[in-house]
This record gives structure tokens, sequence and C-alpha cells, in this order.
């Protein structure tokens, strides 16, 4: 029997799922965790359906749904590697340091990203003492304390909007001259009286005693000075970078950021090879466009298999 393979469960995993219940295909889903990044968001306002809820809330919400279609996940696997076999692929993983291999006629890799790092000093040091890369989990250890968020778009904005109302003081350093994220929450976060927006400030490093940060120092780029704050704690929300390593690099299916190249119907260039969500070239990185990709890679991935050796 013809048999599928989803890597990672998220919007776009978890959606594709669902399809492939629906349509009686024999298919395994296999993940890190449930949820991904999309557990991580804060305050969500812009997912079609749902007037208002949280990365953690619509997480269970996509984890009911599935349960409701008796889809099962095996989760705790990190996937590192697909090969191709005879008549498809293998896929090779790790599981509480055991060897995890599953084969399929076809696979969708939906593994989403993780956040981007700055690679400064200080940053590995003080990471989890201090230094975070997800308000979410962490801000509310910094309530009542002064923090510093670095970077400029959603994500930002996000952490900056939710630590507002955790802590006196929020500093938010950004290398552009403007604010990148939406226009909303843009506006919402100038309102806020206990948060300063610093503009071209290029961060060098992050500092600290005893083996927890206590400030961080940036470049400003209007002075040419090297300038530093003093804040308990430091919020990194730069950006993600795919988790796309487990495709070999010789099929030539990423582009220069390691991003999956997908077509409009989620298939690779390499056949019965899927992909969706953030882990691919579209550039739109919201949780309902992964939804719209799973369901699409999902439809596709099922034409795919009812038209072998057909």
């Amino acid at each position: 029997m013809k048999k599928a393979l989803i890597v990672g469960a998220s919007a776009a995993g978890l959606s594709a799922a669902i399809y492939l219940k629906r349509h009686a295909v024999d298919f395994s889903l296999i993940a890190k965790d449930i949820g991904g990044e999309m557990i991580l968001s804060g305050e969500i306002g812009n997912y079609p359906g749902i007037a208002a809820t949280t990365g953690f809330e619509l997480t269970k919400q996509f984890r009911k749904q599935a349960e409701l279609n008796q889809i099962e996940v095996e989760t705790g696997i990190n996937v590192n590697e697909i090969k191709s076999i005879a008549n498809g692929f293998q896929v090779n993983g790790q599981k509480n340091n055991q060897l995890v291999q599953n084969e399929a006629n076809a696979i969708l890799v939906a593994t989403g990203s993780t956040p981007k790092k700055l690679g400064l000093p200080g940053e590995k040091e003080f990471y989890q003492h201090g230094l975070s890369y997800c308000a979410v989990c962490d801000g509310p250890v910094f309530k009542n304390k002064n923090v510093a968020i670095i970077g400029g778009g959603n994500s930002a904005l996000e952490a900056g909007l939710m630590l507002t109302e955790l802590c006196p003081q929020v500093y938010l350093i950004t290398i552009n001259d403007a604010l990148q994220g939406d226009v909303i929450l843009i506006r919402a976060l100038i309102k806020k009286s206990n948060v300063k927006i610093i503009y071209r400030g290029q961060t060098k490093e992050f500092f600290g005693e005893n083996n927890f940060l206590k400030g961080l120092a940036y470049l400003d780029l209007n002075s040419g000075q090297i300038e530093k704050i003093l804040v308990d704690g430091v919020f990194v929300h730069i950006g993600l970078n795919p988790n796309s390593d487990l495709v070999p690099e010789i099929w030539g299916i990423k582009n220069n950021l390691n991003e999956i190249k997908i077509d409009r119907l989620g298939q690779t260039s390499q056949p019965g090879l899927f992909a969706a969500g953030d882990v691919t070239d579209l550039p739109y990185k919201q949780i309902g466009v992964a939804t719209g990709q799973g369901v699409i890679a999902g439809l596709s991935l099922i034409n795919f298999l009812n038209n072998l050796d057909a």
C-alpha cells in the first residue's frame, strides 16, 4: 500500500494531516513537538475565523482537531536526514538517543523554523541567564524588571506589547530607521508610555556578572558612539531560520536562505517531496499562510500518490 510521511506538527503539518486522514491515506506524522513556533506566539488577532487568541490556545485547537480525526502524532523525534530509496524515501532521526527510521512513497516537510541568533559576545554565555529568544516563554520571569528587545519586526513588536504590561521599562532596539511590522502593532506599541524605541542601534555585545546578564552595548549608527543599557533581561527577536537541514544539499532544492523551494502546489523539484509553512521560500511567515500551504501541499501529495503506477 502507498504510504506518506509528514515531518512536523505545527500549523502546516497538522493541516495537511487532516486532509490525508479524510482521504484515507496511509501516513505517519512525526515531529519534535506539537506546535513548534506557533505555540510560542503571543496574542494572535489575525487568524481568520478566530477573533482573538494566543499561540498556546491555537495550538490546543489544532491538537484537539487532530485527536477528533484520530490522527496520531509521534513526538520527540529529531529528523536529521532524508534519503532517496527505491519507490520513495527513507527518513532518519533520533528519539531518546535511538535511531528512528521511516519509509514512504511521498513526504511533506513542514518542519518550520527556529529563532535567528546574533552571534555576539556574551550571547551564548547569558542564554537562559537573562537572555531569551522567546518573550512568551520567559517574559513573566522578568515581571517588575527592566528589559530590552532586539528587533523591529512583528515578533519584536508583539514581545514589546506583552512586556510593557509586565515591566516598568522596555527598550526596543532596531538597526533600521523605522519599525518593520504591521501598522496596527506599531501604533499600539508607540502609545505605551514605558517603551523607548532606539532606532539605528546595532547591538554589539551582552555583559553581566556572576553568570547573569546585566545589560548590553550597542553602536548608535547616527552618532558613531557606543552606548550601554543596564537591563535585567534581553529578548532577541530578529527573525527565523528554516529547519531544512534534513534535506540534502545535493538535491539543489534550497535557496540562499536555506529555504525549501516550492511551486504553487507545494511541490519541490524532487518528485514525491513536498513542503509547506515557514520552512519554504514563500516570503510570508504567518500561521494562516502555513495552514493554507499545508492544505495545498497535502492535496498535492494525495494527487501524487493516486497517480503512482496509474
